[in-house]
């Protein structure tokens, strides 16, 4: 009996203390979850109190001369092959369009490499750090039988579903709103008897869709070369999103602080040929659908945690509904969960690994012959916790195949991290505007998954932010790059106003200049 009941005490403990573990980390959980508190970037808001806004009036006609930048097809096909006419025309647009920025005395408009623009406006102190708005004269091409509306009309057209009025065209979205409103938020300012303290550049590179080396890659040099160092800089990236992220009701402002790097691969094997009604026991064809099918069976290991986009969970926690909340603010405990979540959908898990795309196949020539060899194209997205050397290591494991040689084609790292905080000027710049605009929004640092023409300028400030302060909801990001791209009359209003608010605010917040030496990058926190 006593020999029993011991056994049975025994049992209850091993049962219980599981449930009584796992019953504490969730409580503690829970308990952190609610004490979260939110960045206050409150005091931004009392030192520019008394800023005003553009008047609604001076935006009445935008939505019209936007809708005309759209009807300018100043298409990218290829490196090297964009439409030089076409951006020429955009160029004078720009200038009809904007008269009191390209006359203005401190104002500096240059031309790089032919097509590419450059705006300097000049400050009253120049040992201020100057910063850079930039964005692209370009945009990608269509099919016009897949959209709605011509996709350079241009025009100004309610929503079939919601009735809301959307301004129609290839562009809308990528990236001339940014281009524009900069433009639009600039022509206000100097009207108004306005000149920075501190210099900044407006930079339009005209190949940005296709590598940006023409443009940006001009640009950056050139600058380098003049011994230019910026605070910082921001460019497009993705914008606001409404009702994406999981738990959040609000805007969510996800601030590219990183963008991922590439490396394109072919797999290459050889084998023997022959007539189809003989065919060699081992095939050059299968041999590759194996590699393929490998790669696809074992992705790239998860990166979870070592980028920003495990912390940008910590920063929308405090705005997040249950149980959301609680997974946001314990990734030390729910990380296992979110990866699992997030790998099993092809948005999320572009944030979590390094993407593997098989994007061209050449094998064969004629049905009944035997191909003696024959390649595949893939292309990787790289995750900037993992290294080029190690991504290409993991494919060449898992094909696991002497036969198949596995040679780099191209490649770039992904960027380096940029500061982010209440404690980096440029990165509060951002935010204090986007809560101005957006009150209800939420901020955090995010991975851009694709790539922007920033690589040009990465040489000039270690503080890159990507963002494009527009909202959007899920299916509107569809529409980038794809068919029916548009953006909302109200969502033109609210950029124009940004871009105001952050070059206004922008000489309210100089950060001291420092010291410069060799090897030393400026934003360096």
């Amino acid at each position: 009996m006593g020999i029993s009941r011991h056994v049975c005490r025994a049992v209850t403990v091993i049962i219980c203390l599981p449930l009584v573990v796992i019953s504490s980390l969730l409580a503690v959980a829970a308990i952190r979850a609610l004490l979260i508190e939110d960045i206050d970037y409150q005091f931004e808001e009392f030192k520019t109190k008394d800023l005003e806004d553009i008047p609604e009036s001076y935006l009445e006609s935008f939505p019209e001369v936007f809708g005309a930048s759209l009807r300018i097809p100043t298409v990218s096909t290829a490196p090297g092959d964009y439409d030089k006419e076409q951006i020429l025309v955009f160029h004078q647009f720009l200038r009809d369009s904007f008269p009191d920025v390209f006359n203005s005395s401190f104002v500096k408009v240059e031309v790089i490499n032919s097509y590419s623009l450059l705006l300097t406006i000049m400050g009253t102190d120049d040992i201020l750090l100057p910063y850079m708005l930039a964005a692209h004269l370009d945009v990608v091409p269509v099919d016009e039988n897949k959209w709605s509306q011509a996709p350079f009309g241009g025009q100004v057209l309610p929503d079939p579903e919601t009735g809301e009025m959307f301004v129609w065209g290839r562009g809308a979205i990528d990236n001339k709103i940014n281009l524009m409103s900069i433009m639009m938020a600039l022509q206000y300012l100097i009207t108004t008897g306005f000149q920075p303290r501190r210099t900044f550049y407006a930079s339009f590179g005209h190949d940005e869709e296709v590598n940006g080396y023409d443009g940006a890659g001009h640009i950056g040099r050139i600058l380098e070369e003049r011994g230019v160092i910026l605070d910082f800089l921001l460019d497009e990236g993705l914008p606001m999103t409404l009702g994406v992220v999981k738990g959040l009701d609000v805007p969510v402002a996800a601030i590219g602080v990183t963008e991922k790097g590439w490396m394109s691969v072919t797999l290459e094997t050889e084998g023997e040929g022959g007539h189809s009604s003989a065919p060699p026991i081992e095939q050059v064809a299968p041999r590759l659908g194996r590699a393929m099918s490998n790669l696809e069976q074992y992705p790239q290991p998860s990166m979870f945690g070592t980028g920003p986009e495990s912390e940008m969970f910590g920063y929308l926690a405090p705005s997040a509904s249950w149980p959301y909340k609680m997974f946001y603010a314990n990734l030390w405990l729910f990380k296992p969960l979110m990866e699992l979540i997030m790998s099993r959908q092809r948005n999320t898990n572009a944030f979590v690994r390094t993407t593997t795309a098989v994007t061209m196949v050449s094998v064969g020539v004629k049905e009944n012959v035997v191909p003696t060899s024959g390649s595949v194209t893939v292309n990787h997205r790289v995750h900037p916790g993992q290294s080029l050397h190690d991504v290409l290591q993991h494919d060449i494991n898992v094909i696991n195949d002497p036969k198949v040689k596995v040679k780099v084609l191209r490649q770039r790292e992904a960027h380096p991290i940029s500061p982010y905080g209440p404690g980096v000027p440029g990165w509060r710049l951002i935010v204090s505007a986007t809560k101005h605009i957006y009150p209800t929004s939420v901020a955090a640092p995010g991975l851009l998954i694709g790539n922007t023409d920033t690589e040009h300028y990465l040489n000039l400030t270690s503080c890159i932010y990507r963002f494009s302060p527009h909202a959007v909801t899920h299916e509107m990001l569809k529409t980038i790059h794809g068919m029916d791209e548009r953006v909302s009359v109200t969502s033109l209003r609210n950029v124009v106003m940004w871009y105001h608010r952050l070059i206004s605010t922008a000489d309210m917040d100089v950060p001291p200049m420092k010291e410069w030496k060799p090897g030393h990058r400026f934003g360096e926190f």
